[in-house]
């Protein structure tokens, strides 16, 4: 008999400091430890650090599809404000 399905713990939203911060330790543990550090990443670091990576304005690919000839997305003007 198959066991009942255990309950999904529900997604936490993150303030965009608090992704930084995954995303930093992440790729700490990854600079440090090498391929060991990748093994221990975890769902939220690699969620963290894909969430940084398109702020910083990476295009993302879909599976199968070329990459475009411009993969970063940058603004052409700053902001008024600066950000």
């Amino acid at each position: 008999m198959l066991e009942p399905r255990q309950p999904k713990q529900p997604v936490e939203a993150w303030t965009e400091r608090e992704m930084l911060e995954v995303a930093s330790r992440a790729v700490g543990r990854v600079c440090r430890d090498d391929l060991r550090g990748i093994t221990t990443l975890s769902i939220d670091d690699i969620a963290a650090m894909t969430g940084t990576l398109l702020a910083f304005g990476l295009i993302a690919t879909p599976p199968g599809e070329d990459p475009p000839a411009r993969l970063i997305f940058t603004a052409q003007k700053e902001a008024a404000d600066g950000q």
